[in-house]
């Protein structure tokens, strides 16, 4: 009997937020069966979080954003993402190895901030599952114990810490903008004059590069920073921000970072990836942004999967599409 051939291995549980919901990526594996959270063999020489990152990229098409392990709530120092566990796992002879041999695994876990962007063509067949369906699933029971306990405290490793004060002057002029904006938009139709239409474009055009200045030195302003009020004017004038598709893309990256740590409305996230896909060409995924027909009628633009896109905006929080486009359709006259 020869000596033990151990193997570096790395996984990573990835959480993604489906409205206020947390859910894990799984794939099918076509080799072994069942579920699995995406990982695999380290590459010469590579680290470890770098192979959980590109197993996450490679299997399933997402972007993971690495977490630290928990500190206590008060610590007051941030973290830095690393490996949470190393384990020794049995593995039976494989195409790497032709007898029994063992995975030292470095265990990662993550975020996604879009799960519905994918990059490339993933690798397997992915899946988002709820803590509820893990006992569902043909999951390894190791998978499955720590997937439950991960569950349990995702939401407080994904916030925002430390919490910053209130920064109330900033809050006030987010909020003196928000009502800018949307004075000139609720202007009826009929009696917008093109004085007012330029005066619009000029809101908008000064809006977006206040923004872009208050990100750049700032980040984004989120709920910890500016209050839920404010933060959802920040959303207001990113949402606006179309005359810039790729700032409007870079506050749609921030914006959904801030919804993964709770700091940011998961409506308002949704609303900004309507708008970014539909700006791009691509489908929309919650059927929130509306085209006007020859008629005068609101539909939706292309949905990418109207099968589920009812089930999509219940979970977020929206109305069903026919009540939103009455909605809609009411306060545009």
């Amino acid at each position: 009997m020869g000596d033990l051939v151990v193997h570096e291995t790395a996984s990573c549980y990835a959480f993604g937020r489906f409205g206020r919901q947390w859910r894990l990526c799984v794939i099918e594996h076509p080799r072994l069966g069942g579920e699995l959270v995406p990982g695999g063999h380290a590459e010469a020489g590579e680290d470890p979080l770098a192979t959980a990152v590109r197993e996450m990229s490679e299997e399933t098409g997402h972007r993971v954003r690495l977490l630290p392990p928990p500190l206590p709530e008060r610590y007051p120092h941030p973290a830095t993402a690393s490996v949470w566990h190393v384990v020794s796992m049995p593995a039976a002879a494989d195409s790497r190895c032709d007898r029994h041999h063992e995975h030292r695994d470095h265990i990662a876990v993550g975020v996604v901030d879009r799960p519905f962007a994918v990059h490339g063509t993933p690798e397997h067949t992915v899946h988002w599952v709820e803590c509820n369906s893990l006992d569902r699933l043909n999951l390894p029971e190791d998978t499955r114990v720590l997937a439950g306990e991960l569950f349990e405290m995702i939401d407080r490793v994904a916030a925002v810490r430390p919490r910053p004060a209130i920064d109330e002057a900033l809050a006030t002029e987010l909020l003196r903008r928000q009502e800018e904006d949307q004075a000139v938009r609720l202007v009826p139709a009929a009696e917008r004059t093109p004085d007012l239409m330029e005066r619009w474009r000029a809101i908008d055009e000064e809006n977006t590069a206040w923004l872009r200045e208050l990100i750049a030195t700032r980040g984004w302003p989120g709920e910890a920073l500016v209050g839920r009020q404010a933060a959802g004017a920040a959303w207001l004038l990113a949402q606006h921000a179309d005359r810039q598709p790729e700032f409007q893309q870079e506050c749609l990256e921030l914006l959904s970072a801030a919804v993964t740590a709770g700091d940011a409305d998961p409506q308002h996230g949704a609303l900004l990836e309507d708008r970014v896909r539909i700006a791009q060409g691509q489908e929309q995924i919650f059927g929130t942004q509306l085209a006007q027909s020859p008629d005068g009628a609101l539909a939706p633009y292309p949905v990418a999967n109207p099968d589920e896109v009812e089930a999509l905006r219940a979970v977020w929080g929206f109305p069903p599409l026919e009540t939103y486009i009455e909605q809609v359709t009411a306060g545009a006259r």
